[in-house]
């Protein structure tokens, strides 16, 4: 694919097939992306990867906190309890009147493929160590939007969720991930169900004016 094809064809997949992954092609998806830049060449990064049974009992583990009505507890400060500034509070607003409205019929369809993790048959978890500076998780972005770009061009689907980080303990246990590593995030790889009802249509949320966002000094 050529740029254009792959950054234009970056989108979220909320249900993916049942084909898997081979776990040749996620290593050369990670392998490439370690090219991304760094603060000072720390490469804070490291991605630990879920499939097979490992996965599907991670799944299971936190499909159970959520039934119990666990709160969730990410290793980063809760998305919901930030005390967000009014500008990305109302893009947000937007955001959630024109979702709602999008999904009509299908927000139970969203919340049984959030709750299964989208049927992925492979997620990536990405740290950063907990002794790092804040330069480090935007060097995670990066790293992140390298691994999402790199999947888009081998023909995969993503879904980079804050949901499936939501319970840290269960992700460095089935994971294998030390103590001392912030859980950051997590991107769920995988091929598109073209047939699943709630991956129609793609849903590309709105732009912000560009002008809202854009000054130039001379």
């Amino acid at each position: 694919m050529n740029f254009k094809e792959v950054y234009e064809g970056e989108h979220v997949t909320r249900k993916f097939n049942n084909r898997k992954i081979p776990e040749k092609t996620i290593a050369e998806i990670i392998k490439k992306a370690q090219q991304s830049p760094s603060l000072l060449n720390s490469q804070p990064w490291r991605a630990y990867v879920l499939m097979g049974d490992a996965l599907e009992q991670f799944k299971q583990a936190s499909a159970n906190n959520v039934d119990q009505g666990i709160k969730p507890h990410e290793d980063f400060a809760s998305m919901l309890s930030l005390d967000w500034d009014t500008f990305p509070s109302s893009n947000m607003a937007t955001m959630g009147a024109s979702q709602s409205f999008f999904f009509r019929n299908k927000l139970n369809l969203f919340a049984e493929a959030n709750k299964t993790m989208f049927n992925a048959p492979a997620i990536v978890f990405l740290t950063v160590p907990k002794k790092s500076p804040a330069w480090s998780v935007f060097d995670l972005g990066i790293f992140a939007q390298s691994i999402m770009l790199l999947a888009v061009n081998r023909g995969l689907g993503i879904m980079p969720a804050h949901s499936m980080v939501s319970y840290p303990d269960l992700v460095r246990k089935y994971a294998r991930i030390p103590e001392d590593e912030s859980v950051g995030m997590a991107i769920a790889l995988g091929y598109i169900d073209k047939n699943a009802e709630v991956n129609d249509p793609v849903y590309i949320p709105k732009r912000v004016p560009f002008d809202k966002i854009y000054k130039v000094t001379k």
